[in-house]
């Protein structure tokens, strides 16, 4: 039997051990950013403008910018940490993103065209409680964290959709209940591997398809202890009735948040259109203005990530996009790296 006094000494002689050879069962993420001053994280989708190269899109997104979604090419699940370790994961996450003084958000996505089951090859006839399918994303989860050390992980994006459609039926199942269980035991694993990662889902405040708020209810199906951050997904002016920023309620977030008194807030994406029928390229730049200030702050939540869907627009009809497809601004772009510069 080991003497007791000697164990301490062995237990820390093992650590070094694995450390240096690589054994440790847990994983330290690559990211460690300092919350800025402005206190949140300002982030953006990198997309470049017509002529502009991704390492120029990037390097631009730099200068306005603290974090990058990833997700792939787009990826499914099932791929991505393959994505992750290889070519595409050092040049988008290690050379652009990281070389750039950027953070990876890392989205894990299992719901795929029409709210349907993203499945992987040979699973045909899955669902949300199928034993084979929980574990693949399990799995999957586990091996992006191995592969890119993510410090932000969502597990699933804009995840009351698939409530929105199925419900919460212990019958069915592909009922909502079948994912928040999942949620949990992933969570878990996650912690387990790796402590310092945030884990999160992220959920959409509107159902844009049908011009209507989301019901706000599935929030209540989550632990708190268990979301390290409320994060959502925004596109207020698709509301039927909201057409300017000022007609956005005061209470618009702050109905999400007091679901999760005092946690981490954050919105990996908020957007809003540069269309007259929405107040124009002012209307957008307004729109910066509230979500920075009145919508948030000022109702005394604890604002940690604002981010926009995209830079530069995709195509000439873009009216989302900061950055216009010949590369002139809109307003809303001065807006933004004010917020931006002011810490």
């Amino acid at each position: 039997m080991l003497n007791p006094w000697l164990r301490p000494v062995v237990v820390g002689v093992v650590a070094l051990l694995c450390a240096l050879t690589g054994c440790s069962s847990t994983v330290t993420p690559a990211d460690s950013p300092e919350l800025p001053t402005r206190g949140y994280f300002m982030g953006v989708l990198p997309t470049p403008w017509e002529g502009q190269s991704f390492s120029q899109a990037y390097q631009q997104a730099s200068t306005c910018a603290d974090f990058v979604p990833v997700w792939g090419r787009p990826t499914p699940f099932y791929n991505l940490a393959q994505e992750l370790s290889g070519d595409w994961g050092k040049t988008f996450v290690k050379q652009y993103i990281r070389g750039n003084g950027m953070f990876p958000l890392v989205h894990l996505s299992f719901i795929g065209v029409n709210t349907t089951l993203v499945v992987p090859p040979g699973m045909s006839g899955a669902t949300l409680a199928s034993p084979e399918w929980r574990q693949a994303y399990k799995q999957a989860a586990l091996d992006v964290v191995r592969a890119s050390r993510p410090l932000y992980l969502s597990l699933g994006n804009e995840v009351n959709k698939w409530y929105e459609k199925y419900g919460v039926n212990p019958s069915d199942p592909n009922g909502f209940q079948n994912f928040v269980s999942l949620y949990n035991e992933i969570y878990d694993a996650v912690k387990e591997l790796s402590p310092q990662t945030r884990v999160f889902c992220t959920f959409a405040r509107e159902v844009v398809s049908q011009n209507r708020e989301a019901d706000l209810d599935v929030l209540a199906l989550f632990n708190p202890g268990r979301m390290d951050v409320l994060m959502l997904t925004s596109y207020p002016y698709a509301v039927a009735g909201i057409n300017l920023p000022a007609d956005i309620p005061d209470d618009y977030y702050a109905r999400a948040a007091q679901y999760f008194p005092g946690k981490r807030f954050g919105l990996s994406e908020f957007g809003w259109s540069a269309l007259e029928a929405f107040g124009g390229e002012q209307g957008q730049a307004d729109s910066l203005t509230e979500v920075a200030g009145r919508l948030t702050l000022d109702q005394g939540i604890n604002l940690q990530f604002l981010g926009w869907p995209w830079l530069s627009a995709l195509d000439e009809d873009d009216s989302i996009a900061l950055i216009k497809r010949d590369g002139a601004p809109r307003a809303a772009f001065a807006v933004w790296q004010s917020l931006f510069s002011s810490g």
